[in-house]
């Protein structure tokens, strides 16, 4: 319903018990730490880096992905599973079991297992290489030991190849052709070297790639043949694909480590969170200063619990000055009920400290809307269902818990308003239907615009409230107040004819023409004024926004009626058509429903951001980050 009141605290503390004394605020998890002005209380900077835990959460993060979890869940098991638990005062125990052991010996199997691997790369770009020599059945120490003669494989185009014969009648060349293919031929060349400008002569021309096999005649020892070089090639990758699967295996054991490195991550990142503290603490040589932000309704349990902590611990909490309260972090305060819906607020940005949270009143029109959007009662049975099964089984904390929470509500608001103004599943109940869109959409129209209109005149009165507060109490009451009175009025009178409205839009109108300038000049004001009644289109165009949710409304119904239609022509196929008419009816009001509620959902955020904070919110507020335990895979649990 508003923005937490947030009090400033200061301590100052031996030097020594700094470390200690910012792991315990951790546990605590209600103070934020702000830097401390150094140079303003003449103080020395805590020396604290993080670079190192940096690398090793980046090692660990990098092993966990690699693992396979030891007790490998599926489907709902692995959706539902909890994250492990432990106790805080672990945290310590757990960095010393040898996690640096660990990590190294992955990582070193890890980096012979790729060296191995591009190894058999190469094999097999050699055996590839070599394959198409395999018809060779001279030894390859053969042709090796000539002083006077050149020895060459090519490989030439078919189409070259008469060409190279009637060439070669004419030199002292043995030509012999090793290997025919479609697209290339391989031959071997014996020639004296002093035909050897000759023989190049011949391919000079042509399109040729000259094949070297002195890699493996250097190392022919027998009369080994192609074929034979060929088999060793094949028996070496067939030693390294097995001692690669050993090695996978070898790093697939130390699966039994990952419930470990996940808590060593989480409290890794604790510890560097607890370092970047440390960073904004000033030191002296023997005292250090912290000084932060905490709610001033934890200010009497902070209190004690930092008294307890150490008798050396001198604190103080007081209110902010009025120049701090520009940066002081933002905590919304709502009711219970209303808190899911701080996620629509948060996705457009904190408000600003002392300015107007909007989540109070966006929320029933966020309810409404989206379920007029869908207004569909069987969709909204099973969001509220799976949300609700989601939080009772798996029982998920922060973000993901609110946003479960608000699909819960969503959900049974398409229940109600899906039963009013829709059907279930396609199928209206006529007996519960006050309007019927698919027979008459213009009553479901009227309504999106009333309902637009009220929330439109409300973000005008929250303007009002913000203008008031900021001091231009008579331009809040005459401009925002005739907003207040004309538009409402000008509908009154063209709905019921009344006179009374339209001396009352006058009124309100009067008020928008002298006040909406400051200007001492009569004629500037009087026409600066007229000019401001424009505003009226403005309003007429946010609220005939609105009529997007009869669009959603209708669309969803109509697909949903299409996807009736065809399951009962897919139930009259022969032998299949059940089949056939199941999955029609389950995969078309899936997708209807995944679509109807994204829908519904960023379009009512969308009027939400665009037809109502435009006039009144003012976003830009910073977050209140406690300083805490961080915890990414596990829950430490005080």
């Amino acid at each position: 319903m508003a923005i937490s009141r947030l009090k400033r605290f200061e301590i100052l503390l031996p030097a020594g018990e700094l470390d200690g004394f910012l792991s315990y605020l951790q546990e605590l998890e209600v103070a934020q730490i702000d830097p401390v002005s150094l140079e303003e209380l003449e103080l020395k900077p805590v020396e604290a880096d993080t670079s190192e835990h940096e690398r090793w959460l980046g090692r660990i993060s990098r092993l966990l992905q690699n693992l396979p979890d030891p007790e490998e869940k599926r489907g709902l098991d692995k959706l539902l599973a909890p994250r492990p638990k432990y106790s805080a005062a672990l945290r310590k125990a757990l960095l010393d079991f040898g996690y640096q052991k660990v990590v190294e010996d992955y990582e070193r199997l890890e980096a012979r297992r790729h060296e191995l691997l591009q190894e058999i790369k190469q094999l097999e770009r050699e055996e590839e290489f070599l394959r198409p020599l395999a018809a060779l059945t001279v030894p390859l120490k053969e042709l090796t030991g000539f002083r006077r003669c050149q020895v060459q494989v090519i490989q030439v185009q078919p189409q070259d190849l008469e060409q190279i014969r009637e060439k070669f009648r004419e030199i002292p060349v043995q030509f012999f052709v090793v290997a025919e293919e479609k697209s290339r031929v391989f031959i071997l060349i014996i020639n004296h070297e002093t035909a050897r400008d000759e023989v190049d002569s011949v391919f000079s021309e042509l399109k040729t790639v000259y094949i070297s096999l002195s890699p493996y005649l250097n190392r022919i020892k027998g009369q080994e043949k192609l074929a034979d070089v060929l088999s060793g090639l094949s028996r070496e990758r067939e030693q390294k694909i097995k001692l690669v699967e050993k090695i996978g295996n070898d790093m697939a054991g130390f699966a039994v480590h990952r419930p470990a490195l996940l808590a060593v991550h989480d409290v890794l990142l604790s510890e560097k969170e607890k370092l970047d503290g440390a960073s904004r603490a000033g030191l002296t040589e023997k005292t250090g200063c912290l000084q932060g932000w905490i709610p001033a309704a934890e200010e009497e349990n902070f209190r004690s619990r930092v008294t307890k902590y150490s008798e050396h611990i001198y604190l103080v909490t007081r209110e902010a000055r009025p120049e701090e309260l520009e940066e002081a972090p933002v905590i919304l305060e709502n009711p219970e009920i209303i808190r899911p819906f701080e996620i629509i607020t948060r996705l457009y940005g904190l408000p600003r400290p002392r300015t107007i949270d909007p989540t109070i009143f966006l929320a029933p029109f966020f309810f409404v809307f989206v379920g007029l959007c869908v207004s569909e009662a069987g969709y909204g049975l099973v969001v509220a269902l799976l949300s609700l099964l989601y939080l009772k089984l798996a029982r998920p904390g922060g973000e993901t818990e609110l946003f479960l929470r608000l699909l819960f509500y969503l959900g049974i608001s398409n229940i109600i308003l899906g039963t009013l103004v829709g059907g279930w599943f396609g199928f209206p109940i006529k007996s519960l239907l006050l309007i019927d869109p698919l027979k008459d959409p213009i009553p479901f129209m009227v309504l999106a615009l009333v309902l637009g209109f009220i929330q439109v005149m409300l973000s005008t009165f929250l303007s009002l409230v913000r203008e008031y507060r900021s001091g231009n109490r008579v331009g809040a009451i005459a401009v925002k107040g005739g907003w207040l009175l004309l538009l409402p009025s000008l509908v009154g009178y063209l709905v019921l004819k009344k006179p009374v409205f339209g001396v009352l839009a006058l009124v309100g109108a009067t008020g928008i023409v002298f006040f909406s300038s400051r200007s001492k000049n009569p004629l500037a004001r009087f026409f600066t004024g007229l000019y401001a009644l424009y505003g009226i289109s403005g309003y007429l165009a946010d609220t005939l926004s609105y009529s997007r949710i009869l669009a959603l409304g209708l669309s969803t119904g109509v697909i949903a009626m299409v996807v009736n239609n065809l399951f009962q022509i897919a139930w009259k196929i022969p032998y299949v058509g059940w089949l056939a008419a199941i999955l029609v009816f389950v995969g078309g009001h899936l997708f209807n429903l995944g679509i109807g509620f994204l829908g519904a959902f960023v379009h009512s955020m969308r009027l939400q951001f665009v037809e109502f904070f435009t006039r009144f919110y003012q976003a830009g507020g910073k977050p209140f980050k406690p300083l805490k335990l961080e915890s990414k895979y596990v829950e430490f649990i005080r």
